[in-house]
């Protein structure tokens, strides 16, 4: 791999775990507003970026989390596969704008965190209330203040992390 590839996943991760920790109170929960996954969006274009929010997930729910081993696997396993399934989606585009994508990545992680998240609190009976908790919050942070900023992201990283 390209030195310059690592750097680049470098970067991701670290402002991944660092929005996490800065955001600490509203990036966990059931409730949670995790502005660090608009970098999420980043995979639609570049796929190196795939594994960095996956290693970003992973590291932030373990290092501040709280909800162990568990969370971790299942946190970071949801953003690798809506990670995932925006970079396959990315050329299915409405007024240019890849609205699957962002959409997969909601999902994904709406109801894999909602379901991993009903059961690490033993709530089991509350996991189609948990889903929709997180699937709108991520909805939130995806389509209402990460869409919008998606041109400009990507013209941003193109710009500095070539």
């Amino acid at each position: 791999m390209k030195s310059k590839r690592i750097f680049n996943i470098s970067i991701i991760i670290a402002i991944y775990v660092v929005l996490c920790l800065v955001l600490e109170p509203i990036s966990f929960g059931v409730i949670q507003f995790r502005i660090s996954e608009i970098l999420c969006l980043l995979a639609i274009e570049f796929p190196y970026a795939i594994i960095a929010n996956t290693i970003g997930c992973l590291l932030s729910n373990l290092l501040f989390g709280g909800l162990g081993i568990v969370d971790a696997v299942f946190g970071s396993a949801a953003t690798l596969l809506g990670c995932l399934l925006a970079y396959l989606l990315r050329n299915k585009r409405y007024k240019n704008l890849p609205i699957l994508s962002c959409l997969s990545i909601v999902l994904t992680n709406g109801i894999i965190v909602g379901i991993e998240l009903g059961f690490i609190t033993n709530n089991i009976n509350m996991i189609p209330i948990t889903i929709l908790q997180i699937t709108l919050s991520e909805f939130i942070v995806i389509m209402l203040i990460g869409l919008p900023m998606y041109n400009k992201l990507i013209k941003t990283v193109k710009n500095n992390l070539k």
